[in-house]
């Protein structure tokens, strides 16, 4: 009943450590996805599918900000996530879903943005 927590943009060890020691009694893995790899899916990331044939490397900058997608976890979704905050990881989050897991780190990003955008939106009538 493990699961899987993919880190994008976390640079500093210190931080990793930390939310790794926070997430395991939740028996969750924190895995750091480096950033030549923001273009996999996500599925292949969390170790759930394999590749038809390897993306090119992504060579681009940053995503704009930390981001952590949470793999596996959906009865555990509530205390894990309150163990992250508690850690420090203020960020966009997502869970795997059959929907976007085949989506790269570049996109998934990009609707927590979109998503978030209109949230803020709509709080504002």
């Amino acid at each position: 009943m493990s699961g899987t927590i993919l880190l994008f943009g976390f640079d500093s060890l210190l931080n990793i450590l930390a939310l790794s020691a926070a997430v395991s009694p939740f028996d969750a893995e924190v895995v750091p996805v480096a950033r030549g790899d923001y273009n996999k899916p996500m599925g292949v990331l969390a170790g759930l599918d394999t590749e038809a044939a390897p993306p090119l490397p992504y060579a681009g900058g940053t995503l704009g900000g930390r981001m952590v997608v949470l793999c596996g976890l959906d009865d555990r979704l509530e205390p894990v996530l309150a163990a992250l905050n508690q850690a420090g990881a203020d960020c966009m989050k997502a869970v795997l879903t059959p929907h976007n897991r085949t989506w790269s780190a570049l996109k998934l990003y990009g609707e927590l943005q979109r998503e978030r955008a209109a949230m803020e939106r709509g709080g504002r009538r």
